[in-house]
């Protein structure tokens, strides 16, 4: 992916916080905070023999975990502990991305400050803050964008938000991107973790910090797996204000809708897409995607649905991705 020396969007530390990021205060410092799966912190190094990153344990049992990319290369994956994660280098300039992984859902990350709280990035050499790809794309849904049970069925562990379909389409769109996503929420049902319905996170990153949303040049939505329990005409009234309400928020962005991998409720997606003279519709009826559990797609089956997501945004947005 293309990236650009940039400024610092934070004041805390020499990195590019990409995503929904806040800076909080816990046990008694000022950390950068996020509650989504998929947040990055971004950065190049060089003239080093070492980066340390220290995260706050935070989480309720289970480690959540990280994933560190160097240069492109396959992503390595660290458990959040009390000890810093350490990178030995050569050296020689390097780009690094740091992606939020996996968390559980007994982690309190809306209520109870259980999210991911970076409290330290030092270094040997210099660091300069990086922003990744030539497009951004926001993506808003639930378990499946946050990129949860991709690879099993072990909590946080088998996450991988840096390999789940919204990750593989924005690296295949050269595009950064910022997730809104949060395990078992709808539209209508609350998520796990404290986290209320999806219309109440988009200006949040928990119950006590306000969050701005981004513009970026597309935003992809992703909503009704976790629904199945409403009435189709409560969810066409709430799917047709949520729709608004990203619109109002979002209002010089592209939007785009999928149909849910599983197909709730995709007629009335489709007909309450089409009162709407802006939006775009992704059909994924045909996909035939593997899961790891009948709901959740797997390794094969994100790779799959990113690379079929590129091209379906690739199609409909040519003068965004032309490059």
């Amino acid at each position: 992916m293309d990236y650009q020396i940039t400024q610092a969007n934070q004041p805390l530390m020499p990195a590019y916080f990409q995503g929904r990021w806040a800076v909080k205060q816990i046990a008694d410092r000022d950390v950068m905070y996020s509650t989504n799966l998929g947040a990055e912190i971004d950065f190049q190094v060089t003239d080093a023999s070492f980066v340390r990153l220290t995260f706050l344990p935070l989480a309720y049992e289970l480690p959540s975990w990280v994933a560190i990319q160097i240069d492109g290369l396959p992503f390595q994956r660290q458990a959040v502990t009390n000890d810093p994660l350490w990178l030995t280098l050569d050296g020689r300039p390097h780009v690094v991305r740091v992606v939020l992984s996996g968390n559980t859902d007994e982690d309190r990350v809306w209520d109870g400050n259980q999210g991911f709280a970076v409290k330290v990035l030092t270094t040997d050499g210099e660091l300069q803050p990086v922003r990744l790809g030539r497009h951004s794309v926001t993506w808003i849904g639930d378990s499946l964008t946050a990129g949860c049970w991709v690879m099993g069925k072990y909590p946080a562990e088998d996450y991988r938000a840096e390999a789940n379909y919204a990750a593989v389409a924005s690296d295949l769109l050269n595009a950064r991107n910022v997730r809104i996503a949060y395990s078992a929420v709808g539209l209508s049902k609350p998520g796990t973790g404290g986290v209320p319905v999806l219309p109440e996170v988009l200006t949040a990153v928990d119950s006590k910090t306000t969050w701005q949303p981004v513009p970026t040049d597309l935003v992809v939505i992703n909503v009704g797996t976790n629904d199945r329990h409403t009435d189709d005409t409560t969810f066409t009234v709430v799917l047709r204000r949520f729709l608004n309400q990203v619109q109002t928020l979002y209002p010089n962005s592209r939007l785009a809708v999928m149909i849910p991998f599983n197909q709730n409720f995709a007629a009335i997606i489709r007909a309450v897409v089409a009162e709407f003279m802006q939006l775009q519709l992704i059909e994924t009826a045909t996909w035939q995607l593997s899961t790891t559990d009948g709901v959740h797609l797997d390794l094969a089956g994100s790779q799959m649905a990113g690379e079929l997501t590129a091209q379906a945004l690739r199609t409909q947005y040519p003068d965004v991705f032309k490059s």
